[in-house]
């Protein structure tokens, strides 16, 4: 039965539509019918009323550790305690009390903070509810370490507690993105920086920010495995999903109808952008019906991210059908003509700024800036950095390192103010210092043994001679070679369809329907029968030197003799089978087998190699990656050619060409060669990844050793033309494509000589095209290495080398002060978890609401472990269990108050003659009241607010800031004595027998404050001195100065940035080509947010986190020498 005065939590109650309300524990202060009036207690001076259902209601009993106050009856003054036990037979509460006592009180008499924090540390102080400074000085070091973490991040906790590698581009897109309010971005770096990576981060900051917000993520089908592992493991997505209830959907772009497009869709992801904006002119109206969901998704979508490396050279449509997406105003569709002149407008401009660079000819600076100064005349910033670099260049007594920075300030001001949308980001591999490593691969060729290869190639190419030269005839030579190229079965099944005319189910997988309906169907020309008969015979009779399936168990066996040094038995094939046999099944010490990956173009040859390899390696050496297979059996084969050092082989039909991530292999090898440059491209970029030198062994088959074969002339045209294995090809897909028919022809007509004869043409062709490519993207391109974004990531990276500072500093408050235990992780070195024990000092329920569901995974300081190992969090501020400290240490008041007597040698020691005053931390952090109400005037949601944080964070990065106050006269006044501070300062040091030490001024020693100041005016005298403390802080020279120049700095940078989007906003209303509407409003929002910004820096928000009374002496108090040290 509900009484007054009980202690009462609040459920939900479905039938009437009330939901749980999370203010905690609240006390019954009036009774009706069916209501009750519940008061929740946040401080003695701060309450609050909520008149709830009674069905609503449930008493609970206080467990021991929490803190509760207590107003006897009849009495004005309170007492703080924490609970012991719940006397059943007394039905009252055991409480331990500041003086060491035990009282019994009943419930009524208790009251207990609820869940909102606690605004002022004072008032504990002032009711003398302190407790020992041990506990003040680990909760100050923790908060410290907290507000540096948030400084040094700049609030990214999504970054910088996510299980990633630091590299300086990707830290300046995420940087970019999360410091704008207005979060639509298309990502553009080129193939291989890690766009997946960047998203993900932004992903992990929103889910962070808006824990009721819901995001989606569209992906090719092919790289939807990919994207649940790499959130998963890198940015602890099932966190979310399991106490968010699936807000986050990975979804292929083929199931996009599973969306519903009435949901409140706060994020979009759509990876792979291109290829779902070449849906919107497609022949096929399912993919526009798919386009026309996408876009509806996008413009409804809050914030959007679109993931792209197409450059816009020769993907014009394409491209403003994604800029479309991200910005239907400014690009409209059906303006394609327009679109095609901006990008040819913006040739001239790349042309300049690809010469115009750091350390280049001065004579070439001085003409680019004259061009500069032609294309740019109304940029006045832009012309005062040109005149500054003139003066430069005529001046012998300029430094190289100033011109430079000149230089770059100039290029970094054009693309952040020209580039084709302003909200583009693209870095570019050349660009990326130290994260992409020159490919430089030599492959190690291998030509086939079979005795039957040259005789296949002379009857394939006298094919050729005699064939009708038309397309049809073009088509079915085409397949020959791509047949004759691989295990000879392929070959076979595509002689046997032309010679029957009836299709072969299998070879329709291998290529596709249409290139089978004209190998059955167009006529055979004379003399074909002959050849192909001729050409089935020989490959019908069994080879003696083996087919190309056993020359590689030859080659992958002479790889092994070199692993296991076994090389003196390569004279005898067998015996070594046998030997390497041995080791794999039973290794010796230090044994360890490569891993490798096999890439065949061809579903059926990957099927034979999977049954060849594994009767001679073992089933267990062997995995696969084939198409028709299950996803999870896939998953479940990568898993293990990953994981476990039995499994050292994998082998991958084209359809593991795409989305997966191969970085770890030690030796590719290419069965076969695609006929497709760009399907290579895809095979290598497997394992050339962000991050490591391609220290990888390649291996090609390349047919026939003869002069004239096909196959060795399109591996030489693909190293030397296409120069695929020195470096990426990837931003050359249209040339690739378009030239790609061209190479057919030259095959069918000309052969191998006809194919080595384009190579130096296609050199030529290619540097041209790279060099258009480059001019384009040098305008779009964003600097990562600019001081802004350099001093960004260098702050970051050096504050991660502290890991060792940041896992002390925590331990001490998680293990030392709140009795967590830590537990090693045994399998892994610096990995362990906190787990509670019964000495820990907070209640049981709080543990079980705040720290249970964080408290399981394990987690590291360091963050190189972290990601070397899958599933170990990092402890940084955003993981979850740091997060559950950070949040209690705001709530508890425990270390939020101290009051201590402190001896030193140097201090008289007569009576009398003690000097006391206060310590207090301040939270210093710029004010966004008026910047929030600025969001407010333009209608613009508060889930902006974050952003605007975190970029006042970096103009004002958040600090403590701690003063002293001489208590003793009136008024009181801040400490600057150098010697009195250094005292102040020192840490508490209790039970100790040096004779600097400290005494804890609590429970029985209270009475010691009173001979200092009369209890009767305690609790005034502390609320004076806390209104007296911020407003001596506020007027500090030295925090005057340094807000000051913060607002000054900002002042520099906001302006810089409103000015870009000035000239943006004046460049498209001279064009008078696009809506410009969206930009001069927000040109307007800018305009009102730095002042406000601006007001927040010099006028910051100064908020108390901590406070104690400090006495010091050269004695010892008097009643501590009569009760004798505890």
């Amino acid at each position: 039965m509900m009484k007054l005065g009980l202690l009462v939590r609040s459920r939900s109650v479905p039938a009437e539509k009330l939901p749980n309300n999370d203010l905690g524990i609240g006390k019954v202060t009036e009774l009706s019918y069916s209501t009750a009036t519940v008061e929740y207690f946040c401080s003695i001076g701060q309450r609050l009323e909520k008149t709830l259902p009674l069905t609503s209601l449930y008493r609970v009993q206080l467990p021991p550790q929490t803190r509760c106050y207590i107003q006897p009856e009849n009495q004005d003054t309170w007492i703080i305690g924490r609970i012991f036990d719940w006397d059943k037979d007394k039905s009252l509460y055991r409480i331990d009390l500041p003086d060491k006592k035990i009282a019994l009180v009943a419930e009524q008499e208790i009251y207990v903070r609820c869940n909102l924090p606690i605004d002022e540390s004072i008032e504990t102080l002032a009711m003398k509810g302190q407790e020992t400074p041990y506990f003040h000085d680990r909760r100050l070091a923790f908060v410290q370490c907290l507000i540096e973490q948030r400084a040094v991040s700049r609030g990214m906790t999504g970054l910088i507690s996510a299980n990633i590698d630091l590299y300086p581009h990707q830290v300046e897109v995420v940087r970019r993105v999360l410091e704008d309010p207005i979060q639509r971005y298309l990502l553009a770096d080129e193939v291989g920086l890690g766009k997946t990576i960047e998203a993900g981060a932004i992903l992990r900051q929103y889910l962070l920010d808006e824990p009721q917000g819901r995001a989606v993520v569209l992906v090719p089908q092919y790289l939807r495995e990919q994207w649940l592992q790499e959130l998963e493991n890198k940015f602890y997505l099932s966190g979310f999903l399991s106490k968010l209830d699936n807000c986050v959907q990975v979804l292929a772009v083929e199931d996009v109808d599973r969306v519903s497009q009435n949901a409140d869709l706060g994020f979009l992801i759509l990876d792979e952008a291109h290829h779902i904006a070449a849906m919107a002119t497609s022949s096929e109206s399912i993919q526009r019906r798919r386009f026309q969901t996408c876009k509806h998704l996008a413009h409804k979508s809050d914030r959007l991210l679109l993931l792209s490396a197409t450059p816009v050279l020769n993907h014009e449509q394409d491209f403003l059908a994604m800029l479309h997406l991200l910005d239907p105003i400014t690009y409209q569709l059906d303006d394609l003509e327009g679109f095609r002149a901006r990008v040819k407008n913006r040739q001239q401009i790349g042309r300049v700024l690809l010469s115009f660079k750091e350390k280049a000819n001065p004579f070439v600076l001085k003409t680019n800036l004259n061009q500069l100064r032609h294309l740019f005349a109304e940029d006045k910033y832009l012309l005062n950095l040109l005149e500054e670099l003139q003066n430069c260049l005529v001046s012998p007594e300029t430094l190289l390192a100033d011109r430079d920075r000149i230089v770059r300030s100039i290029r970094t001001h054009i693309s952040d103010t020209y580039r084709l949308h302003r909200r583009m980001l693209r870095n570019r591999r050349a660009a990326v210092e130290d994260v992409i490593f020159d490919r430089n691969v030599t492959p190690k060729v291998e030509y086939d043994l079979d005795e039957r290869s040259p005789q296949i190639h002379e009857l394939i190419d006298e094919w050729r001679t005699v064939a009708p030269n038309q397309q049809q005839y073009q088509q079915i030579f085409l397949l020959l070679f791509r047949a004759s190229g691989t295990w000879l079965g392929i070959l076979a099944q595509v002689l046997e369809t032309r010679l029957s005319g009836i299709s072969h189910s299998g070879l329709i997988q291998e290529f596709g329907a249409d290139n089978i309906r004209i190998l059955t169907e167009i006529p055979k020309f004379s003399g074909e029968k002959e050849i192909l008969q001729s050409s089935l015979r020989i490959i019908q009779q069994p080879s003696e030197e083996g087919d190309r399936i056993e020359l590689l168990k030859i080659v992958i066996l002479y790889h092994l003799s070199e692993t296991f040094k076994l090389q003196s038995y390569r004279s005898n094939l067998h015996k070594l089978l046998e030997q390497v046999q041995q080791r794999i099944r039973r290794p010796i010490p230090g044994d360890t087998l490569p891993k490798v990956i096999i890439f065949t173009s061809f579903i059926q040859t990957g099927a034979e190699i999977v049954r060849y390899l594994s009767d001679i390696f073992g089933r267990e050496s062997v995995a696969s990656h084939q198409l028709g297979m299950k996803r999870s059996d896939v998953e479940k084969n990568l898993d293990g050619f990953k994981k476990d050092p039995n499994c050292f082989i994998l082998v991958c039909d084209s359809s593991g060409e795409e989305g997966r991530n191969f970085q770890f292999v030690d030796w590719m090898i290419n069965f076969d060669i695609p006929w497709s440059p760009n399907r290579l491209e895809q095979r290598i970029g497997r394992i050339d990844r962000i991050g490591r030198p391609l220290n990888v062994q390649f291996t090609v088959f390349a047919g026939s050793d003869l002069e004239d074969s096909p196959h060795d002339a399109w591996y030489q045209l693909l190293k030397d033309g296409f120069g695929i294995f020195r470096q990426s090809i990837a931003s050359l897909q249209f040339y690739v494509d378009k030239k790609l028919p061209e190479l057919e022809a030259t095959l069918f007509q000309s052969g191998a000589s006809g194919l080595l004869e384009t190579i130096p043409a296609i050199q030529q062709e290619i540097d041209c095209e790279q060099v258009k490519i480059s001019e384009q993207n040098a305008l779009d391109e964003i600097d990562a290495q600019d001081e802004n974004a350099t001093q960004y990531f260098q702050t970051l990276d050096d504050y991660d080398a502290r890991h060792q500072e940041i896992k002390r500093v925590t331990e001490d408050w998680i293990c030392q002060t709140l009795q967590f235990n830590q537990v090693d992780d045994p399998n892994l070195a610096k990995v362990g978890r906190y787990q509670p024990t019964k000495r820990t000092l907070i209640p049981i329920h709080d543990l079980q609401t705040r720290f249970a569901a964080y408290a399981q995974p394990s987690g590291t300081y360091n963050r190189r472990i972290s990601t070397k190992y899958p599933g170990v969090n990092l402890y940084r501020i955003g993981e979850e269990f740091v997060e559950a400290l950070a949040s209690y240490i705001h709530w508890d008041d425990r270390g939020q108050a101290f009051a201590i007597w402190r001896c030193d040698e140097s201090w008289d020691a007569g009576e009398g003659m003690e000097w006391f005053g206060f310590r207090f931390n301040y939270i210093v952090e710029a004010n966004l009241e008026i910047a929030q109400k600025v969001l407010t005037d333009f209608g613009i949601d508060n889930n902006k607010y974050q952003a605007l944080k975190r970029r006042t964070d970096a103009l004002l990065p958040p600090i403590i800031e701690t003063i002293f106050m001489d208590a003793r006269y009136e008024p009181m006044s801040l400490v600057e004595d150098e010697a009195l501070v250094n005292i102040l300062q020192r840490p508490y040091k209790g039970k100790s027998s040096h004779p600097c030490r400290d005494y804890n001024l609590a429970k029985s020693r209270l009475p010691i404050l009173n001979e200092f100041i009369d209890a009767s005016n305690w609790q005034e005298f502390c609320h004076q001195a806390r209104r007296t403390s911020e407003t001596l802080l506020g007027d500090r020279i030295s925090f005057i100065e340094l807000r000051e120049q913060q607002a000054q700095i900002a002042e520099q940078k906001l302006g810089k940035r409103l000015a870009q989007l000035r000239l943006r906003l004046n460049r498209l209303a001279q064009s008078q080509q696009t809506s410009h509407s969206l930009l001069a409003q927000e040109v307007n929002i800018e305009t009102a947010l730095n002042q406000a910004i601006l007001q927040g820096i010099r006028h910051p928000r100064i908020k108390l986190d901590s406070v104690g009374f400090i006495i010091v002496s050269g004695r010892v108090p008097v009643q501590i020498l009569k009760e004798g040290d505890e």
